[in-house]
């Protein structure tokens, strides 16, 4: 196991995702040591661009820091589950980690890329996440063999829990009262 070779590699996988070569899938670990190793550079990406919004921003409290993680923990876990009810339901033959290991990959590589597109507001982040949805289609297609449109439906679902998920859970956390 070595994280800074597996980050390279994803570097690479995303580049050969992205231009539809097959030879994308050798750059992931579909293993569950591969996806500790991608969670643990999404937590990193996530500190990452906290700490980018702060210097822009101020910095936000510690509880604020932990209910943001948490918050994008349970995002991950749901998108997990909709993966791998997904593969239970479209039977495709493959591990739901040989999709769901790049595609936190991609939604870390996507987290640190759309740092720079925060100083532009954050309407402009959405085209980091219209990225990561193109990113999944592309990956659903070369990496676990979908049919065009079953991998922009499986993309568009992906999108749906990545946008609801976080939003209904901020919401519930706003009616919170903190401890002040």
């Amino acid at each position: 196991m070595n994280p800074i070779g597996d980050l390279t590699r994803a570097w690479r996988g995303l580049v050969l995702t992205a231009s539809g070569k097959p030879e994308a899938a050798a750059q992931f670990n579909p293993t569950l040591m591969g996806l500790a190793v991608a969670l643990g550079w999404f937590l990193l990406a996530i500190i990452l661009s906290a700490a980018a919004q702060s210097a822009a921003m101020g910095l936000p409290s510690a509880m604020q820091l932990l209910i943001g993680i948490f918050i994008q923990a349970v995002s991950v876990a749901a998108l997990g589950l909709v993966t791998a009810q997904s593969f239970h339901f479209l039977r495709l033959g493959v591990a739901m980690t040989t999709l769901f290991v790049p595609i936190v990959w991609f939604m870390a590589l996507v987290q640190v890329l759309a740092i720079p597109l925060s100083i532009l507001g954050p309407n402009a982040q959405l085209i980091a996440v219209l990225a990561l949805v193109a990113l999944i289609w592309r990956a659903g297609v070369v990496l676990a063999g979908m049919r065009t449109g079953v991998a922009i439906a499986f993309a568009l679902l992906c999108l749906m829990v990545l946008v609801v998920v976080p939003n209904a859970l901020y919401i519930v956390f706003l009616q919170i009262p903190s401890p002040a």
